[in-house]
């Protein structure tokens, strides 16, 4: 009994104790409530709440302060090792293609982009050279764009590979006098872009001038003169394939064939070919057995002894290569060299026909003066044939009569890439310059370069080709003429060369920049017109007069 008494004692006690908290709390709310009246009414719970807003105010406008700061060095530092520009024009002008970017990206050789101008007078001083060196007529802003488009594509390049340098260079400064002093085979002038690289052991070199950049048209003339206006920018096309001339591993072979030819016409233009990486073999002997197939294209300049049968087969076996193909012959005649029956028969399979005599030009204005067989040679007009892009006239001596013929195989394909003017005609060898005997009838237009193609499929389909180049005379490359660079001499001995020998095959191909000149008012009609004006005097207006009347009420309501 007694233990159960106290038990009861202990329960009656806890109790106790449970109610006399629950009261302390209690008391203590509404402690707690009388306290928050009586701040509220003097004003202190609000300042409190101010207070605290202010606090976050400040809090918010530091942190984003402080991220704004981090963006920015962010996006700078990035901006030294990415590409972070968008090109917002409708034409994409200062962006490059897709496929170029990829090309860029996976470059894997040093290159250095020397310019021959400052970078921010380079605009400048390109225009004013287009119209004091080029006759360009500069009649829109649009056409000047042009050069600091150019400025801006080149600047994409080092932006996808850090392995492309690029650097101005003064014309004035001594600098330039020392890269004009490396460079001495080359006339450079302002503008000028020096594209080199040693990725294939040796330099190689590859000089882009203002016709290989720019796209001149002609915008008429008069008997006094001829205007032209800028068209087009090609800086893509032509720096990404100078990038792939220059850093290409592969050199290219070719054997001159010197055993038929009495007289060495090959010193400049061996010159030329081992400035511009190409391996260079001369075969001496007087009867050619044989020729090996490591060679790309295989050189005949001047031949003064014909070839027999067995020679002329074993040139078509090297052009043939067991099916394959893919070789070249470049050919130089000279018109003081006795004819060559056999080789001319072989030639003219080929869709190459060479007669006897030596060309005459009777229009003074197409000759040296007092010189009627030095004459100028003119680019021929061919649709889709870019080995004539930029190009200029020639000039040549001892020029022997030669043109396209009806070849003897449907795989075989003739074309004239360079003539002569309407007024040439045909002079006996030995004649003097002053030979006059000859009718209007007898004036014709020669061709005196010729590519000749031998076209088939592999067994997969693809297109395989061999190329004879032929030349009319020697002189396009062996003369004082192939040393001018107003002309194309050597820009069409060597264009054709690096035909014949797959020089840069590639499946790259890039559009011209086009910079349109279009006014906004030419866009804009009664409609749009009146929902430009509801857009910007009725509508932002009145959303900006709302967002201030929001702000100014919540701000008064929070005091």
């Amino acid at each position: 009994m007694e233990n159960n008494n106290q038990n009861l004692e202990i329960i009656e006690t806890s109790e106790t104790v449970e109610e006399t908290t629950k009261e302390n709390k209690f008391k203590k709310l509404l402690s707690s409530i009388a306290s928050f009246f009586k701040k509220f009414k003097s004003g202190k719970i609000k300042n409190e709440a101010l207070l605290r807003r202010g606090g976050y105010s400040l809090a918010i406008t530091a942190i984003v302060l402080a991220g704004v700061i981090v963006f920015n060095w962010l996006v700078a530092s990035l901006g030294d090792r990415f590409n972070l520009e968008f090109d917002m024009t409708a034409d994409k002008k200062n962006s490059i293609s897709e496929e170029n970017v990829e090309y860029i990206k996976n470059l894997d050789a040093d290159v250095n982009i020397t310019i021959c101008g400052n970078e921010d007078e380079y605009a400048e001083y390109m225009t004013y050279y287009a119209q004091n060196y080029y006759g360009v007529t500069i009649s829109s802003s649009s056409e000047t764009e042009y050069f600091s488009q150019t400025v801006n594509l080149i600047d994409k390049y080092t932006d996808f590979n850090d392995r492309i340098t690029v650097k101005y260079v003064d014309p004035q400064s001594t600098e330039f006098t020392a890269i004009t002093t490396t460079y001495s085979s080359y006339k450079l002038a302002y503008g000028d872009m020096i594209v080199t690289s040693s990725a294939g052991g040796k330099e190689r070199i590859k000089v882009l001038s203002f016709d290989d950049i720019y796209v001149i048209s002609t915008s008429g003339s008069n008997s006094y003169y001829q205007s032209y206006t800028l068209a087009a920018n090609k800086l893509e096309s032509a720096l990404t394939s100078a990038i792939a001339y220059v850093t290409s591993a592969d050199s290219k072979k070719v054997a001159v064939l010197s055993g038929h030819s009495q007289n060495n016409y090959t010193d400049a233009y061996a010159e030329l070919l081992d400035a511009n990486n190409y391996d260079i073999t001369n075969i001496s002997d007087k009867l050619i057995t044989t020729i090996s197939s490591e060679y790309d294209a295989i050189i005949i300049s001047a031949p003064s002894i014909d070839f027999i049968g067995s020679e002329l087969d074993v040139i078509s076996n090297f052009l043939e290569n067991d099916g394959k193909k893919g070789k070249g012959l470049i050919f130089f005649a000279d018109a003081t060299c006795p004819a060559l029956p056999n080789f001319y028969a072989f030639l003219k399979q080929w869709g190459i026909e060479i007669s006897e005599g030596i060309l005459f030009e009777t229009d003074p204005n197409y000759q040296s003066p007092d010189q009627p067989s030095t004459m100028i040679i003119q680019p021929a007009t061919v649709e889709d044939e870019d080995i004539l892009e930029n190009l200029n006239i020639a000039v040549a001596n001892y020029t022997v009569p030669m043109k396209v013929c009806e070849d003897s195989s449907l795989q075989i394909t003739a074309t004239a890439l360079m003539q002569t003017f309407e007024s040439a005609v045909v002079a006996p060898i030995g004649a003097s310059k002053t030979w006059a005997e000859y009718t209007d009838a007898d004036k014709k237009q020669f061709d005196c370069v010729i590519q000749s193609v031998d076209s088939d499929f592999d067994s997969e389909n693809n297109a395989i080709t061999s190329y004879i180049m032929a030349f009319a005379s020697v002189e396009f490359v062996q003369s004082e003429w192939a040393s001018y660079e107003a002309l194309s001499n050597q820009d069409i001995v060597m264009a054709c060369t690096d035909r014949a020998a797959h020089v840069g095959d590639t499946s790259m191909t890039f559009t011209s920049k086009v910079i349109t000149n279009e006014s906004f008012a030419t866009k804009v009609n009664a409609s749009n017109t009146k929902l430009v004006a509801v857009v910007f005097m009725l509508i932002i207006p009145v959303v900006i007069i709302a967002a201030g009347i929001v702000v100014f009420v919540r701000r008064r309501n929070a005091r």
